[in-house]
């Protein structure tokens, strides 16, 4: 007992060491892609070093979370490698410790980057990433408005008020199949659909064409009392537009709570949704990549033969083979769904199902 709590404090204090170099090291080289995939944008509009620097560092935190499970791929091979290196994994087993329970501080500590992942980390990490896109046109690229036109999302207003577009222009401010949903405590208490429209910039109106107009006073569907059929519609509110657009994100920008939010919404408009569904459902099981990293990392030093171990180069080498493998699976799962191809949560779960159960294989098989 002594034996295990000792080398338990041993592994766990030298595997937070090894994931945060590891952190350090993917964090710097997706900050870098970054950077130069956007060198051509800041060249071209003379960003200063404080800009760059700013613009980088608002993502920097978003980056090393997506990259935390390949980074604890590498710290668990680095440190079980040693551990085996070193006998003392042998010296330790032979005390008639199993290797499950000499491997427990790694497995805990997966199920602790996945639980904190779950718990929120998964869900507000995204923001980083929007901040830093909002700062790279608004501050940078000296944007007052984002581009397109866009399709299919949802925006909220004030005073309770939720704008559902199927499509919207900035650039000629006109809009199509647009749903104005007003709430009050908590209850619905009327919308507003109009097949298309524009705004007046200058009086401050949205115009609408081919409007519907519903009431319900009583908060809920089933109380409605008045519907109003109107071939035009004129409203003065006090969104504009131009101030609705930064609330059209992407879906790999939402946090968990506004995707559910903007799902809903646009499932019950009808309008289609796969792309946030598809984000929406990979985003429910990500976390559980630390927990298949620790699995994996388990099975490559049980079945491939010790020689193959000759240095860290090796380990560093199965590390991005296997991580890129892996968000590979993840990606392609994800694009699929988002075509509708196949169910969403299919995709979510599917290459973690595939990767247990080519662990479980390994293990069993141990075709070296």
């Amino acid at each position: 007992m002594i034996y295990n709590t000792l080398y338990d404090r041993y592994l766990a204090k030298s595997l937070l060491h090894q994931f945060l170099v590891w952190s350090a090291f993917f964090a710097i080289l997706f900050t870098l892609s970054v950077f130069l995939e956007k060198l051509d944008i800041l060249l071209n509009h003379d960003a200063g070093a404080g800009s760059v620097l700013a613009y980088l560092g608002r993502q920097l935190p978003f980056w090393i979370w997506r990259g935390a499970p390949i980074a604890f791929l590498g710290a668990s091979l680095t440190v079980l490698d040693d551990a085996h290196r070193s006998g003392e994994f042998v010296a330790l087993e032979s005390l008639g410790i199993s290797t499950l329970r000499l491997q427990g501080p790694i497995l805990g500590f997966a199920a602790a980057l996945t639980l904190a992942g779950s718990l929120g980390i998964d869900s507000y990490a995204p923001i980083f990433y929007r901040q830093a896109r909002t700062y790279l046109k608004t501050d940078i690229q000296k944007k007052a408005k984002l581009g397109g036109p866009l399709r299919n999302f949802v925006a909220k207003g004030r005073e309770s008020r939720y704008f559902t577009f199927g499509l919207l222009d900035p650039a000629g401010v006109r809009f199509e199949n647009l749903w104005i949903d007003e709430w009050r405590d908590g209850r619905h208490i009327g919308e507003i659909f109009a097949k298309r429209g524009h705004h007046d910039e200058k009086r401050g109106l949205w115009i609408l064409e081919t409007a519907a107009k519903r009431s319900y006073p009583s908060g809920g569907e089933e109380t409605e009392v008045s519907t109003q059929l109107l071939d035009h519609l004129t409203l003065e509110l006090k969104e504009t537009p131009k101030n609705l657009l930064p609330s059209s994100w992407r879906p790999e920008e939402m946090t968990l709570s506004e995707l559910n939010e903007n799902l809903k919404i646009l499932k019950d408009r009808g309008m289609a949704h796969r792309s946030l569904a598809a984000e929406y459902h990979s985003r429910l099981t990500a976390s559980i990549a630390f927990i298949i990293m620790a699995l994996t990392a388990t099975t490559v030093l049980t079945a491939l033969p010790r020689k193959i171990f000759k240095g860290k180069l090796v380990l560093f080498g199965i590390t991005i083979v296997v991580g890129l493998v892996y968000w590979f699976m993840v990606s392609l799962t994800k694009t699929l769904a988002t075509h509708g191809l196949i169910r969403p949560d299919l995709a979510s779960w599917g290459p973690h199902l595939i990767f247990v159960a080519l662990m479980q294989l390994a293990r069993v098989w141990k075709p070296f």
